[in-house]
């Protein structure tokens, strides 16, 4: 004889199990009850919740025109750590050295000024810490980072100019994207309308196109080791007119120095060097011309015209430019000289080549 298994329906079973709750004590909508409490506070029923990722602070934008930017040092497990300021960077000693650092929480960074560079501070972005305005070697200024975290700074006058760093306190995340170059248009010059007569000062200076006229700034820039007479051996430009009272500051480029120029007169001369900066302050009304030392017979050679020539001035005086980053200016007195071109400018006719 078979057997029929027995069968409930659900409601059979909805019972029996509301039977066996209401025996432990708990009615099933208490249990219902009860279980949505746990999934509105949050507490798994299943699996347990991944961690939150880490977040990461992408410093690609504050170190895109750090030119001395080479990745964060490591320096946990010290102390106290020293960043120096004014190093070489950003066209001069306009650079923290090393630009990132990362510490351990607790860690006093020392930054200690080396006297490159001019006067320079230290001032956080967000405004927990701020130096003085310093221009000394051997000058320091400190801070206890104690809490995780990334902070940035920068020296306030030469932000522009790339003078920034960050220091990383703990183990965050940091990530710098090396950014595509954009290559730097060539410079377009405008010239005067009427040339000095140079005599043949510029006859075998390859890059000579003429003078550049630069009045109406109070300063102006001469690359010193350009492309030019068979490799880095140029001013550029090679000539330039600009008003009385202008700083004219010469900057190392290239790699085929050390360079170091001189007035064909003797009145002034530039250190030998392969980087950094040397300036003048011109005044008066006339010509001076120089020259590389080691490279004039390359055709290496370089003219200040100060004002207009034609106006009916003789006399040129220079004086010593304290160069922010420079290596050093020569220290003059007020001196006249030019005066023998100020005839032959008077006869010379529009000169470009």
């Amino acid at each position: 004889m078979s057997t029929t298994p027995a069968v409930r329906d659900d409601d059979d079973a909805v019972r029996t199990a509301d039977r066996d709750a209401e025996s432990a004590g708990v009615g099933r909508r208490g249990f219902l009850q009860g279980t949505a409490l746990l999934a509105a506070s949050g507490v798994a029923l299943g699996a347990a919740r991944p961690a939150a990722a880490q977040e990461t602070t992408d410093l690609t934008a504050w170190f895109s025109n750090v030119s001395n930017f080479d990745g964060v040092a490591d320096e946990r497990g010290a102390d106290t750590v020293t960043v120096a300021v004014g190093a070489q960077g950003n066209g001069g000693g306009f650079a923290f050295g090393p630009a990132a650092v990362r510490v351990d929480p607790g860690t006093t960074v020392v930054w200690e000024w080396t006297g490159d560079g001019g006067s320079h501070n230290v001032v956080a972005e967000d405004g927990a810490y701020e130096s003085p305005f310093v221009g000394d070697a051997g000058a320091t200024f400190e801070h206890v980072f104690d809490a995780a975290g990334v902070s940035l700074y920068a020296c306030a006058p030469h932000k522009a100019m790339g003078m920034k760093g960050a220091v990383v306190v703990g183990d965050v995340d940091v990530a710098v994207s090396t950014p595509t170059p954009t290559p730097e248009p060539e410079p377009v010059f405008e010239y005067v309308d009427r040339e000095p007569d140079y005599g043949d000062w510029f006859d075998d200076v390859d890059n000579f196109e003429g003078t550049v006229d630069m009045r109406g700034r109070d300063e102006v820039r001469i690359e010193v080791g350009a492309q030019g007479n068979g490799g880095g051996f140029a001013f550029s430009p090679p000539a330039v007119n600009v008003d009385p009272g202008t700083r004219v500051i010469w900057e190392w480029v290239g790699d085929d120095g050390p360079h170091g120029f001189a007035a064909t007169d003797g009145e002034y001369a530039s250190p030998s060097q392969s980087t950094g900066e040397f300036g003048l302050v011109f005044d008066g009304v006339g010509v001076s011309t120089y020259a590389c030392e080691p490279h004039a017979e390359k055709g290496m050679r370089g003219a200040v015209v100060v004002g207009d020539l034609y106006e009916g001035v003789y006399e040129v005086s220079t004086s010593s430019l304290a160069v922010a980053g420079g290596v050093g200016a020569a220290l003059l007195s007020p001196l006249a000289f030019g005066a023998f071109l100020w005839a032959r400018g008077r006869r010379g006719g529009d000169r470009r080549r």
